[in-house]
């Protein structure tokens, strides 16, 4: 039997009816995507769930400017555990790493605008767990409600066997509404959680594991799945 599908701590809303949206086109990223893949991530840590209960979006802005005119020079985290604004050589770097491994990071373009992108987090490098790929997404805010991360995730499902990858891991804030809302939708399951594990920005939260098994990963890669 299945594992029982995981709950949210708030219940996500979707966002007003939009105009349709174009159709957006997945591709590889290359070094000449780093600003915008470090400008959408940025973007995610000016206000909720990232900053506490009270904190603005302009609070969140200012913050957000301040340190990243600490850390713009650097490509890589200035500490352990950083949790921090992107700079553009840290953007370049990850994207070399993607390369190094041979599951490229995506980016989701809509009439040559880069509005969202999906990478690995990194603990398939981990001994033994190369069958595994741990992954992230990431959104502009503007185009969010659209279908963006539910195609870049339904894209990793497709092509994820031909990376010799079995296994995919999601690892979310419990109070990241809308991404355990995609989640639920294409079927992952729950795999555990790991109490107050995170500690961000004075507030504690509830790391949620969600996973998905797939198809055996010396079978040929699947064909694209379509659009979301």
């Amino acid at each position: 039997m299945a594992a029982a599908l995981f709950t949210v701590d708030t219940p996500y809303r979707p966002p007003p009816p939009h105009l349709v949206a174009p159709p957006s086109v997945l591709r590889p990223a290359v070094a000449a995507d780093a600003t915008a893949i470090a400008a959408i991530y940025n973007a995610s840590l000016r206000g909720q769930p990232y900053q506490p209960d009270g904190v603005t979006p302009e609070q969140g802005a200012r913050w957000l400017a301040d340190v990243l005119a600490q850390v713009k020079g650097m490509d890589a985290p200035p500490v352990a555990n950083y949790l921090g604004p992107m700079s553009v050589p840290m953007a370049t770097r990850l994207i070399a790493v993607h390369g190094v491994y041979g599951r490229p990071m995506l980016v989701a373009t809509i009439q040559g605008e880069t509005v969202g992108w999906m990478g690995s987090i990194g603990l398939h490098e981990r001994p033994g767990l190369s069958p595994l790929y741990e992954f992230s997404y990431y959104v502009a805010p503007r185009w969010r409600g659209h279908g963006i991360g539910t195609q870049l995730v339904r894209h990793l499902i497709a092509h994820a066997p031909g990376w010799r990858v079995d296994r995919l891991l999601a690892t979310v804030w419990s109070d990241n509404a809308p991404s355990l809302a995609v989640l639920s939708r294409l079927d992952f399951q729950y795999w555990g959680t790991l109490p107050g594990a995170i500690l961000a920005f004075g507030k504690r939260r509830d790391l949620l594991l969600l996973g998905m098994t797939l198809p055996d990963a010396n079978t040929p890669s699947m064909a694209a799945a379509p659009a979301g």
